[in-house]
């Protein structure tokens, strides 16, 4: 059995997101999503960094007069939703990969993807606000990515889906492959940030059985229920499923050859 595994400095991002230091307690960052585009500040998007996240939340606790301290964890997680500090899945997912990419190339990977608006002020946008620019749509289209089959998947290839909002996109980074001693995949681990699954919602784990690494990804056996036996991911991955599958960036696969 082989198992390939997201580089450390990967999973420090990640364990960043999934504990969050607020009140001297662990706190999963939950999910949000600017639709409204009515703020500004990347923690307040859903496109901050672990670090950005905890001290937007550290502002708000004074402005609002609360104290961490004195709150059950669930409660510092409502009190984040509330003011809608999170993180969405393509800024989960960007954050993670650029933190890889930079430890190896000392610059950030937004120069190396390419977006679709060519027009001056865009480009000036995207220079200004890179992580905002860049949606789940984006970074996993064919510009970006390359389309990978289950028994080449690798640590850091991503798993485009649709989300259940009219439109909507959604991407999920993978973090662990197994693979058996012919070398076909067994088991992909990925973790993403959610808006599903109530009160559990935002940066979570969830698990693909390979059950034949030659066959197509929503054939396999996903596990990630909700307590309703809901699997919303699942679920998300087959609206319009032709259009979904694993995808490589094609800036992260030079690094990512190097796991193996």
């Amino acid at each position: 059995m082989q198992e390939l595994n997201l580089p450390e400095i990967a999973w420090k991002t990640i364990d960043g997101y999934r504990h969050l230091n607020l009140g001297g307690k662990e706190v999963a960052c939950p999910y949000f999503i600017n639709i409204h585009k009515a703020k500004d500040l990347r923690a307040m998007v859903g496109k901050g960094t672990p670090e950005e996240i905890e001290i937007e939340a550290k502002m708000w606790e004074k402005l609002k007069g609360v104290n961490f301290d004195n709150m059950s964890v669930s409660e510092i997680r409502q009190f984040l939703i509330d003011k809608g500090i999170g993180i969405d899945c393509s800024g989960f997912v960007m954050h993670v990969l650029n933190e890889w990419y930079k430890d190896n190339y000392k610059r950030a990977i937004w120069g190396k993807l390419n977006i679709p608006n060519k027009s001056i002020l865009h480009k000036i946008a995207y220079m200004l606000k890179p992580v905002q620019k860049l949606g789940a749509e984006i970074i996993t289209n064919k510009e970006n990515s390359k389309v990978i089959k289950i028994n080449n998947v690798l640590p850091g290839d991503l798993i485009r889906s649709k989300w259940k909002r009219q439109n909507g996109h959604h991407v999920l980074l993978i973090s662990n492959v197994i693979k058996d001693e012919s070398g076909n995949v067994t088991e992909i681990d990925y973790i993403n940030s959610t808006e599903q699954y109530g009160s559990e919602n935002g940066v979570r784990i969830g698990k693909i059985k390979i059950t034949n690494p030659n066959g197509d990804l929503q054939n396999q056996h996903w596990l990630d229920e909700d307590s309703d036996g809901t699997n919303h991911t699942y679920e998300g991955f087959m609206v319009n499923v032709e259009d979904n599958g694993i995808r490589r960036i094609r800036a992260m696969e030079k690094l990512q050859k190097a796991l193996k």
